[in-house]
């Protein structure tokens, strides 16, 4: 799995740039880990999972598809989410981190049914991102307003 970071999308010898990459990676496994927890993987999901790869890293599709196959195998090859939470802790700030938080909630809010295996894998991540109970709720509650769910939910 180490090379496949390192030669994620094209081998450079750019630092930064290959450090860029793997953030991208960990995020887009995290949200992936996210999509299948609760044992089914439906296609709402898969596409706010897109949008928000697109519109948070700027990627065009060719881009976004490849990051999706590398984050699903990355998904498929984790023993655990400490590597990745790690890599994110390193080089993201709070805000940064409480914004992945926010994209995790919509996929998980995206079918209108937070299975507790979802609800489990978000808050398993804020621990792991060093984010508070008051993050937590705050992340969800904007998920809720970026989907128009009404506070019921």
């Amino acid at each position: 799995m180490i090379n496949k970071l390192k030669n994620l999308f094209q081998n450079t010898d750019n630092k930064e740039e290959n450090n860029e990459q793997e953030l991208k990676l960990a995020a887009a496994t995290l949200m992936f880990e996210l999509i299948k927890s609760d044992g089914q993987i439906d296609q709402i999901e898969l596409s706010h999972m897109r949008t928000i790869l697109r519109s948070e890293f700027e990627l065009d599709e060719d881009d976004v598809d490849e990051l999706f196959v590398f984050a699903k195998q990355s998904a498929q090859d984790a023993i655990s989410l400490h590597a990745f939470t790690r890599k994110i802790c390193d080089n993201w700030d709070n805000s940064k981190r409480m914004k992945l938080l926010e994209y995790l909630w919509v996929l998980a809010l995206a079918d209108e049914n937070i299975d507790p295996h979802e609800r489990h894998l978000v808050r398993k991540v804020a621990g792991l991102l060093y984010l508070n109970e008051s993050q937590i709720v705050k992340s969800r509650e904007n998920a809720k307003r970026q989907l128009d769910i009404s506070k019921h939910k």
